[in-house]
């Protein structure tokens, strides 16, 4: 293959072209280019070795079929066979976006248990529409993300893989995160690409990787054999509740050791099923993205800001203290929301659907010794009603009291309640 030079004019298909400006990085697959594209700056990811014709096909189908959601930095133009190659057109990540890599190495954090969630969230989003457009991604791993560590957006990249579900794109994926049957010498699906997205959250709650504990730290040296022993054939959770050879090693993985008793019990229970012997040997029966999707909006309602120390906690049953001033939360003023549970804290911000997006925030009004909820929508207008059946609009930006009773419609299929615990 021909590397580019800058000033090359590159042809698509259609008739277009793009001119090189600069390189930005390279990789296994190929080159990365910074080009002009219709006078915008745009990537353009030109391969070492030219994939076959079949890959190019798929890839200029997904084009013209469009991406699953806005989560994805999906190809949008194709090039023409030239120099040797051929590559495809995407947008640019943005500088306030980082691999996800960087996280782990602890060279990004999280602003926030808030925007990690949302990572979490936008994640799952991602692969349920990608899944149901009939793909498969069939390469996920630590490196397919932009992350911003403010909000927790998203971006998934290097989409170039992605196959219709059942077929094969060559490629096996990158060991650490292929699914034991893949492992295996089995073809990437769906099913493989939940068990990758399973390694991928938690890697994103506990910087740690799931099957990573003292028997991967005792191997003398990783070899191909040992990856199919660790990651396949003998895999072992870390936290096997029956299998204690292969627990996280003080001094080595501390990061999970610390994390594992402070997030909620849910995630470490959702953890320790999906990556039991059963899950790792039954495929269909991992969990499907919408229920993730369920499991992180149900932690994401249990975040409160503590009103004492002002950082974030989680509220669970049975446990109402802070978990970085020990001190106890009160929890008697409720919004019902269905059958969600929202604890009213002072600047704890509320999620009503399943969007990244706060919908409310709770305020205090220190004069009249009550909190508030403010209207945090651009355009939602609520209505709220008094026990004695009065009906108050509350429009974008502004506020309502939080008293018992009071009942709250976000919209049609949104209706809640304060309640006293």
């Amino acid at each position: 293959m021909a590397e580019l030079k800058s000033g090359e004019r590159v042809s698509l298909v259609g008739g277009k072209s793009v001119t090189i400006k600069k390189e930005l990085g390279r990789g296994g697959q190929g080159i990365v280019y910074l080009v002009n594209y219709d006078g915008k700056d745009m990537a353009l990811k030109w391969y070492n070795n030219a994939p076959d014709n079949y890959f190019y096909t798929n890839l200029n189908n997904n084009i013209l079929n469009g991406a699953p959601s806005d989560a994805f930095l999906w190809p949008k133009a194709l090039t023409e066979r030239q120099c040797g190659s051929y590559g495809y057109v995407m947008d640019l990540r943005p500088k306030n976006y980082f691999e996800f890599g960087n996280f782990l190495m602890a060279k990004a954090k999280f602003t926030s248990f808030d925007a990690m969630l949302n990572a979490a969230m936008k994640i799952c989003n991602g692969f349920m529409m990608l899944h149901r457009f009939g793909y498969s991604y069939q390469d996920l791993n630590d490196g397919n993300f932009f992350i911003d560590p403010q909000t927790g957006d998203v971006l998934i990249c290097d989409n170039d893989n992605v196959m219709p579900q059942g077929e094969k794109s060559g490629i096996m994926g990158k060991a650490r995160y292929m699914a034991p049957e893949v492992v295996a010498g089995g073809i990437p699906d769906k099913y493989s690409d939940r068990y990758s997205l399973s390694v991928i959250l938690f890697m994103l709650f506990y910087s740690n990787h799931p099957l990573e504990g003292a028997k991967v730290v005792a191997c003398p040296c990783m070899t191909e054999a040992y990856e199919k022993k660790f990651y396949g054939s003998e895999a072992v959770f870390i936290y096997n509740p029956t299998d204690k050879s292969n627990l996280p090693v003080r001094g080595i993985h501390q990061n999970v050791i610390r994390r594992w008793p402070v997030l909620p019990a849910v995630l470490r229970e959702t953890f320790t099923r999906e990556f039991s012997d059963e899950m790792l040997r039954n495929p269909q029966k991992r969990m499907i993205e919408q229920n993730w999707e369920k499991l992180i909006a149900t932690i994401r309602d249990s975040l409160v800001i503590c009103p004492h120390c002002h950082e974030e906690t989680f509220i669970e049953e049975n446990k109402n203290t802070c978990m970085n001033c020990s001190k106890p939360i009160n929890t008697t003023l409720i919004l019902k929301l269905g059958s969600r549970t929202l604890y009213l804290t002072e600047c704890t911000k509320l999620y009503i659907d399943h969007d990244n997006t706060a919908d409310v925030q709770v305020l205090s009004d220190p004069n009249a010794g009550l909190l508030l909820l403010k209207n945090l929508s651009s355009d939602a207008t609520w209505a709220a009603e008094t026990p004695s059946g009065k009906l108050k609009s509350v429009a974008p930006g502004e506020v309502m009291p939080v008293k018992a009773g009071i009942k709250v419609s976000f919209s049609q299929i949104a209706k809640a309640e304060i309640i006293t615990a």
